[in-house]
């Protein structure tokens, strides 16, 4: 049952080949939040991970820590190049935000075939680099294999889709 959805959702989001957004059915996570980012990151059993990707750079501010929770997910993607507001702008016109680190490593953890098939990130973490560029966590697969690491964006600029578009992971506004 639970590849089969996610077939599916590869299946959508592969399929587009437009220019309009792409947006894969609602994926249920459950949030454990009594684990801290390190514990969370071995959970997903990644063949690598950056080492920034820490409590310390990613602190948990939720009044969920100490619970687990569960959410409503859905992956974007945008078939043309995109501002992060306009990302953002979009998850919110459909009842989103951004998702956080710890939400993008349940995905991770639950479902490690979608990254295999394109990035995903999570834009409600980040790590400053200057005033005009920022590190996202994203779930991505290289030749190293499955991999949780930050990717450096320009805040100010259009992210090009290229022939493999990001994709960002949203969570459902209460």
């Amino acid at each position: 049952m639970v590849s089969y959805f996610i077939e599916q959702v590869i299946e959508r989001i592969e399929k587009n080949n437009s220019r309009e957004e792409v947006i894969a059915s609602e994926i249920k996570l459950s949030i454990d939040y009594t684990k801290t980012i390190e514990q969370a990151t071995a959970n997903g059993n990644y063949d690598w991970k950056n080492n920034n990707i820490t409590t310390k750079n990613f602190p948990i501010f939720s009044e969920n820590i100490g619970k687990n929770v569960d959410v409503l997910a859905r992956i974007f993607r945008f078939n043309h190049d995109i501002r992060l507001e306009e990302v953002v702008y979009e998850m919110d016109k459909a009842g989103y935000r951004p998702a956080t680190l710890t939400e993008l490593l349940a995905l991770g953890s639950l479902f490690p075939e979608l990254q295999k098939k394109f990035p995903i990130l999570a834009l409600g973490s980040s790590m400053k680099h200057s005033s005009s560029s920022c590190f996202f966590p994203c779930l991505k697969s290289t030749s190293v294999g499955r991999m949780i690491d930050l990717d450096f964006r320009f805040l100010d600029r259009r992210w090009v889709a290229g022939q493999f578009p990001d994709c960002f992971l949203g969570i459902l506004e209460n």
